[in-house]
């Protein structure tokens, strides 16, 4: 027996004690560190599914969107003839004018068509569009305004050299934004109307301000008005603000990017 053993005999004995070798608790396993706090994720843009639950017709020709918004069929025809003339007067200025875009980057002819009829058929007295870049949808709207015979055309922008295509003409006002703080002009303009019967956005497609323009021009809207948006598809905010005062919207499919319109129903 070894002599730690007798002498932990005789200390049981004695005390209840005994001696043992010590033995340094294991080290504890060092703390995963945490993870970083996960980035939050980018606004996603609309699913198909975000336009069928709010539009039963999904339009991809604008002749349609047209007579879903409430026009007839005979009425939309007479538009389309009309049209047809301008595109040759526009190709026109594209030679005759300094552009700051390439002309493909304009709106595309489903959507200058629409823009066409909607501002030929309302027959408007005031039109406000966020977005004028070389001025192809101002010139399908002003167009519309002069066959009317009424009308003004409210646009704004931050670069003082947009607009090239409708330069001078005198149904349109054009308002320079401050590129530092845009909303402060539109504000501005858009509480010193008493209405706005067509509403255009196509300026920043960020969530934000294309909610806040939608939520300032849509008090302005009277009855049978519209309020159109071009890029719907970038982010949910149309989708979102139709939702919010119960509209059912109509939306064009066209080549690369969906227009979406909401006629105001009357009280």
């Amino acid at each position: 027996m070894s002599l730690r053993r007798t002498a932990n005999s005789y200390l049981r004995r004695l005390t209840g004690y005994e001696v043992r070798k010590f033995r340094p608790p294991a080290p504890k396993p060092a703390a995963k560190p945490k993870p970083p706090p996960a980035k939050p994720k980018p606004p996603q843009p609309p699913t198909l599914h975000d336009f069928t639950k709010l539009s039963v017709l999904l339009e991809v020709a604008p002749t349609d969107l047209l007579v879903a918004l409430g026009w007839p069929v005979d009425d939309v025809a007479k538009v389309v003839d009309e049209f047809d003339q301008l595109t040759d007067e526009l190709k026109q200025r594209y030679t005759e004018r300094e552009t700051l875009f390439p002309e493909r980057w304009g709106v595309e002819r489903g959507t200058g068509l629409t823009l066409y009829g909607l501002a030929r058929l309302l027959k408007p007295k005031t039109v406000v569009e966020t977005g004028i870049a070389d001025g192809r949808s101002s010139f399908m709207i002003l167009s519309a305004l002069d066959r009317n015979e009424q009308g003004t055309l409210y646009s704004f922008d931050v670069r003082p050299d947009a607009g090239s295509l409708v330069k001078g003409h005198p149904r349109w006002r054009q308002t320079v934004s401050d590129a530092k703080d845009p909303r402060r002009s539109f504000t501005e303009v858009v509480d010193g109307l008493d209405t706005i019967d067509l509403f255009l956005h196509d300026s920043d497609h960020g969530y934000p301000n294309q909610m806040f323009e939608y939520e300032s021009a849509w008090p302005k809207i009277p009855s049978g008005g519209v309020l159109a948006s071009d890029d719907v598809d970038l982010t949910k905010a149309y989708v979102d603000f139709a939702t919010k005062i119960g509209a059912r919207p109509h939306f064009l499919f066209d080549r690369r990017k969906i227009l979406g319109a909401i006629r105001r129903e009357a009280a």
